[in-house]
Parts: C-alpha cells; sequence; structure tokens
C-alpha cells in the first residue's frame, strides 16, 4: 500500500521497475561508457511506458511515438549512434510508408482496422534506431511476438496491442545489431 493515501500498488510496478533497472544494466553492459547506451536506456524506457499504456488501453500516445522517433534522430544528429542521420531519417520514411501502406491496403482487404496509427508511427520511429535495412527484422520480430500473444491469450480474431510487440522488434534488433 502507498504510504500516503494507502491506495494498493498493484503488482505490476515493481515489475515494471525491475524490467527497466536490467534494460539501462544491459545497456551500459553491452555499451559501456557511450552516449549510445544512454540514448539506448532512454529508448528502453520509452518502449516500456508505451507498451504497458498499449497493453492495457490498445492505444500508443503520440508523446512516446515522438519520443522514440526524435531521441533516436538526435543520437544519430549527435554522432551518438550507428547509424548516420541520413540513414535515420531515410529508417522513419521507409518505416512510414512501409506501415502505412500495409495499414491501408489490409484496412481494405479485411474491410476493418488491421494496424492502429500509433503501431504506423512507433515502426516508423523505430526506424530511427536501425536504419531502412533493419526494419524487416523489426517487423519479423514483432510479428512473431504477436503470433505468439495471439496464441497464448487465445485472441486470433479479436484486435491485439501491437506496440509491445514492436518495441520488442525494435530492442532486439538493436541489440543484434550490436552482436553482429
Amino acid at each position: 500500500r502507498c504510504r500516503d493515501c494507502q491506495a494498493k500498488i498493484s503488482k505490476r510496478y515493481p515489475l515494471v521497475e525491475l524490467l527497466t533497472a536490467l534494460a539501462f544494466l544491459l545497456a551500459s553492459l553491452v555499451w559501456p561508457e557511450s552516449g549510445w547506451a544512454l540514448a539506448v536506456m532512454i529508448l528502453s524506457a520509452w518502449l516500456i511506458a508505451a507498451s504497458i499504456i498499449d497493453l492495457d488501453h490498445q492505444w500508443l500516445p503520440d508523446v512516446f511515438t515522438q519520443g522514440v522517433l526524435w531521441t533516436g534522430l538526435i543520437a544519430a544528429w549527435a554522432q551518438q549512434s550507428p547509424l548516420t542521420l541520413q540513414d535515420a531519417v531515410t529508417g522513419v520514411l521507409v518505416g512510414f510508408i512501409t506501415f502505412y501502406s500495409l495499414r491501408w491496403i489490409a484496412g481494405i482487404v479485411l474491410r476493418k482496422e488491421a494496424l492502429g496509427m500509433g503501431d504506423v508511427l512507433l515502426f516508423a520511429a523505430l526506424g530511427s534506431w536501425v536504419g531502412p535495412l533493419s526494419l524487416p527484422n523489426v517487423a519479423l520480430i514483432a510479428s512473431c511476438c504477436g503470433l505468439i500473444y495471439a496464441v497464448i491469450t487465445k485472441r486470433g480474431s479479436t484486435t491485439l496491442p501491437f506496440g509491445p510487440c514492436l518495441s520488442l522488434g525494435g530492442i532486439a534488433t538493436i541489440y543484434l545489431q550490436a552482436l553482429f
């Protein structure tokens, strides 16, 4: 319980704090003493918060997608990213065009919204972190994550929050780029 208001504290709260701490620790171990580690820590915080909101409300607030976008572009501009600013901007454009087109085509074929605009914007923003050539990796990991989530939760024909899957795909791709 909260010391001040006596409200019950969700069991999720310490898990989110632990996940964030582990994300920060991992970034500092993979990229010791670098601006990129700090950028990835900030990204992790944005993605964790956005994922929790998307899980609860199936909504990705613009403040989070824009935070991911601008942090990635600033890291590239400040030369703290493995990407050039040109590659980061190209990643954003390719990500937006790809997922917006997918959203539009799926809407026509399925006659309903198949991909939320928040998902389109998050995928585009992740392009500023991974560049255009690694966006397929983000999409593949996110799609596999979404499929597993749908099977586990038995949400086959209903909507599912895709932001957490995109977040996992984005962060996994960043770490995979560091390894290879």
